[in-house]
């Protein structure tokens, strides 16, 4: 029966895609271990969060998958092991009175909430980028993340500050069980992140599988000039979150634009000062809030990130990058309609989607989850099988001997081997008995 569960609650641009691939690549290995990771697949997670924080977006979901934190609650309950782990970043946008309910409804099991957080100031580009990818048209330099008190941002101050998250999330739990796992400085060690969050989540020990590919979702300026410019002329029907989601952000900025090579973005003068403000009132804070600290609070002190800003973009290199972005959706719909890879795309693997389609691969993501969980049963049956195959074996060989013992001892006297007899009989006592 689940007794501790960790909510991982936020900030997203935390290294929460890393994370989140490595509890479920690892599900398997981590059930094994006694510990749950809460939800079948990201949708699953999402559309909770969406019904905890009372988002408008969630009334329009499917009848059926209204009380997805409902389900999410139950797989709590009903997990045989110790521990579950709940993660999704958004969660971090909820109210104090949303995160109360929704930690009043695992009332009973010992709630840990667990914030990651990192550099204040680079996630100023990190959530106006987050932004441009649901059809923002703002340029950097104009941009100002959202107040902390606005309540429906997701990529602002509300959700980046973990002073802010925790302030909402730690509200009716002891101190000690608020968590923040801050995201190394120095990226020396690829796997130091997975280290903190581990141990904030009671999984230190556990055995998982960090050899994982990377996925890079970042945009850089070239890159997110060309996708502000393509939402100025966007319209119906790519006028909902969903579509939205499906094809700017998943389409066209993660497959064809993240992979190119481009300058990281830079941030203005007036944007640095208030990161940096914001960052010494949190790093103050914490230190006096008695919450768990993995890793450095320095960590989250601001450094000004060395690049370009949006304006800076001339109209030729964003050119340059739309006749890119044409060729490598040409054979990404290529490779999808016929299933067959594309060749030469200077975007690294952008358009050399694999074979089978999109359809195949979205059915495959869906169903890994459930693939993993047969494959394991199958596995556990295999080993039970044979073992019950050897015990046979073993049988059938004592009843084999026995029967050489019978054989010999029943033979006429005239025909009788008394040293073979006495051979059966020791063999038979030594192997079968």
């Amino acid at each position: 029966m689940t007794r501790t569960v960790y909510l991982h609650v936020g900030s997203p641009k935390s290294g929460t895609t890393y994370l989140q691939r490595v509890l479920d690549g690892n599900r398997t290995a981590l059930a094994d271990q006694g510990v749950l990771v809460v939800g079948r697949d990201q949708g699953t997670r999402v559309q909770a969060a969406l019904q905890v924080r009372e988002d408008p977006r969630w009334e329009k979901l499917p009848a059926d998958r209204r009380d997805q934190w409902g389900r999410l609650v139950k797989e709590i309950r009903d997990w045989s092991g110790p521990s579950a782990i709940l993660s999704y970043e958004l969660f971090s946008a909820a109210s104090a009175e949303q995160a109360a309910r929704a930690i009043g409804d695992l009332a009973g099991l010992d709630v840990h909430v667990v914030i990651t957080a990192r550099d204040l100031a680079r996630s100023v580009p990190s959530a106006w980028q987050e932004r441009l990818k649901f059809g923002l048209t703002t340029p950097l330099e104009d941009w100002k993340p959202p107040k902390a008190e606005a309540p429906r941002s997701e990529w602002g101050w509300r959700t980046t500050d973990p002073t802010s998250v925790a302030e909402r999330w730690g509200a009716g739990l002891a101190a000690d069980h608020v968590h923040v796992v801050t995201v190394p400085r120095s990226p020396a060690d690829p796997t130091e992140l997975w280290r903190r969050f581990a141990a904030a989540c009671g999984i230190a020990d556990a055995p998982v599988d960090l050899d994982l590919p990377r996925v890079n979702e970042s945009l850089g300026a070239v890159g997110a000039e060309l996708l502000r410019r393509v939402n100025e002329r966007l319209g119906a029907p790519l006028d909902n979150s969903r579509e939205k989601a499906r094809w700017l952000r998943d389409t066209l900025a993660h497959r064809v634009i993240a992979p190119r090579q481009d300058q990281p973005l830079a941030m203005t003068d007036r944007q640095y000062d208030e990161a940096q403000a914001r960052a010494e009132q949190a790093i103050a804070t914490l230190a006096a809030s008695g919450h768990v600290v993995h890793g450095d609070l320095d960590d989250l002190r601001a450094t000004r990130p060395s690049g370009r800003l949006s304006g800076e973009v001339s109209d030729a290199e964003v050119l340059d990058a739309a006749l890119d972005a044409l060729r490598d959706l040409l054979l990404l719909w290529r490779a999808d309609t016929t299933g067959e890879a594309g060749e030469g795309s200077a975007s690294a693997g952008a358009a050399t989607a694999p074979a089978g389609g999109r359809l195949r691969r979205i059915a495959q993501r869906v169903a890994a989850p459930a693939v993993d969980r047969s494959e394991e049963q199958l596995r556990r049956r295999i080993t039970e099988l044979e073992a019950e195959v050897a015990k046979s074996r073993a049988l059938h060989q004592r009843v084999a001997m026995l029967q050489d013992v019978v054989t010999e001892l029943l033979l006429p006297a005239d025909l009788a081997d008394g040293d073979v007899t006495g051979a059966a009989l020791r063999t038979y006592r030594a192997d079968s008995l």
